[in-house]
């Protein structure tokens, strides 16, 4: 996890003016994810090495936005 993805660098450098963001860590075999809160891409990653978790490729990464989707296309 080490190497960070060039997308999640473009959403760090947009949401910088917000003080913490929720990274979900999904693992794609068990089916679980582990939630992390940190103020960028490369604190979720620092955190979640420190978890010593094996086989990282079984494990994506998602972030939470500040901007949500609405309720429908209609935004209700």
């Amino acid at each position: 996890m080490k190497k960070k993805n060039k997308r999640l660098a473009q959403d760090d450098a947009h949401y910088d003016n917000e003080e913490n963001r929720v990274y979900v860590f999904h693992n794609v075999l068990f089916n679980f994810n582990m939630f992390i809160n940190a103020e960028n891409a490369n604190e979720a990653y620092a955190r979640f090495d420190q978890c010593g978790m094996a086989h990282r490729e079984q494990w994506k990464i998602m972030v939470e936005l500040s901007e949500q989707p609405s309720g429908g296309p209609n935004g209700s």
